[in-house]
């Protein structure tokens, strides 16, 4: 057996299987979707990279650990040549692991060699200003989107070619690992996969009307300590610029420029014979806003920056649509179980290999997240939670603020249930008392923050 284990940079919900964009081009992850058990309600830990990849692959929450921000790592908690990740595990099982791309935080700079029988990150190149605002100097390289200048490879593709060469006939025995980075910012792809799209793409499900970043009724409800995650120059700029269309266009883009990239290795895996003797695993570490209540990139506890693609694919797997609430966390002990391993470290994530294999779903769980300020400011530790069961979503801020949304009548989070006093009283004390029972609890220190000079090297934030 086989492990193909493939991530992909803040993807959130705009994929077919999971209806999250009406226009959205990804039939090659819909091809997979359909061999796979697909988790319709999956959600990172985490709206941030470094501690939503560090708990997925060491099985181990954010309020156990303290790694809650990007300017965490996890070798502040767990130390080198242990093996005590996912990979390191697999080593340990006997699997040959090889990797490529972005797997862990900051990719290459991210990794225990002592994990790895073999691990390849191609080089970056910086493109030229391409965004209109990027152009006029609003935006940086690490900010701009929108068509490549050129076909030639871009850092996925050749990641991704490491990894095909790999998966070669009679393989067994292997782990292979592949981290791709769009659609993380910049979205710059080849033209190809702009010209699948209109030049006037549809808005997301959920917006009211045309992005205007200057109409906030759509936070009229949200406690004040929530309108403090949004990071406001990013709409502001797209909105004075006018340009919300192309940055979309160039999300999706990126999109079906990642989708092109999974169908590769799948073909690979069909013209060697190795498809139906490899466990394929596809997740994204975090969702991903586009302007809705005004928020974009990710960095807050709604539901567009917490919902990630999650399936699962292989032998043994039952194909089929799961509902049960899950997270990315949930893959370490998972995985490990399907290879018949067992972790070193306590976990906290779920094992849901007998889900996988056709088991019954449990109609009480619920994915937890955490988030906060960073760098805190006045050194206080201001970090919300919040819960996402089948039905609800229940977040709880430092000061006391909540929200409470009903996914079957509101999916698009846009009236906060606890907003109004008599509701709050009389008719949702007993459900809100129900939710506030799974929230994560208690909740470990921050580690600290790497310096500055550290964080401002960390160009993939």
């Amino acid at each position: 057996m086989n492990f193909l284990f493939l991530s992909i940079e803040d993807l959130n919900d705009f994929i077919e299987p999971l209806g999250g964009h009406p226009e959205v081009r990804t039939p090659n992850i819909a091809r997979l979707a359909a061999r796979s058990a697909v988790f319709e309600r999956a959600y990172a830990t985490a709206p941030a990279c470094s501690p939503a990849r560090a708990a997925a692959l060491f099985g181990q929450a954010p309020w156990r650990t303290g790694i809650y921000a990007n300017g965490h790592d996890w070798r502040m908690v767990h130390k080198t040549g242990q093996r005590l990740s996912l990979v390191g595990h697999m080593r340990d099982a006997g699997f040959a692991t090889i990797g490529a791309g972005k797997i862990f935080h900051l990719a290459e700079a991210g990794i225990d060699p002592d994990d790895w029988d073999d691990y390849f990150v191609a080089g970056r190149r910086r493109h030229p200003p391409t965004s209109a605002l990027a152009r006029a100097g609003e935006f940086g390289p690490n900010m701009d989107y929108g068509p490549a200048e050129s076909d030639e490879p871009q850092y996925d593709e050749l990641n991704a070619d490491r990894i095909v060469a790999e998966m070669t006939r009679g393989a067994d025995g292997r782990f292979w690992a592949l981290g791709l980075f769009r659609p993380h910012l910049p979205c710059i792809v080849p033209q190809r996969f702009f010209d699948l799209y209109p030049e006037e793409v549809a808005l997301p499900p959920g917006m009211p009307g045309p992005f205007d970043m200057e109409d906030e009724r759509e936070l009229a409800s949200v406690p004040a300590e929530a309108r403090r995650f949004i990071i406001r120059p990013i709409g502001q700029k797209i909105h004075r610029g006018r340009d919300y269309n192309a940055f979309l266009r160039a999300y999706l883009a990126s999109i079906s420029y990642a989708d092109w990239l999974v169908g590769r290795l799948l073909d690979q895996l069909e013209e060697q014979g190795l498809l139906d003797s490899t466990i394929i695993v596809l997740w994204s570490d975090h969702g991903y806003q586009v302007g809705e209540k005004l928020a974009f990139t990710k960095f807050t506890l709604w539901e567009r920056a917490l919902r990630i693609p999650m399936m699962v694919a292989g032998p043994g797997i039952v194909p089929r649509r799961i509902g049960q609430p899950a997270t990315n966390m949930d893959l370490f002990p998972t995985l490990l179980a399907l290879a018949g391993s067992r972790p070193k470290q306590e976990t906290d994530g779920r094992d849901l290999s007998a889900l996988l294999a056709g088991g019954p779903e449990d109609g009480e769980a619920a994915a937890c997240a955490v988030w906060g300020l960073f760098p805190p400011p006045k050194g206080k530790d201001l970090l919300a939670v919040t819960a996402r069961t089948r039905r609800h979503r229940f977040t709880r801020y430092w000061k006391g603020g909540e929200e409470l949304y009903d996914h079957d009548a509101d999916p698009f989070e846009r009236r906060n249930l606890l907003a109004a006093p008599l509701l709050r009283r009389v008719a949702r004390a007993g459900l809100r008392a129900r939710l506030a029972a799974t929230l994560p609890a208690p909740l470990a220190k921050p580690l600290p923050l790497k310096s500055r000079e550290e964080r401002l090297a960390m160009a993939d934030d």
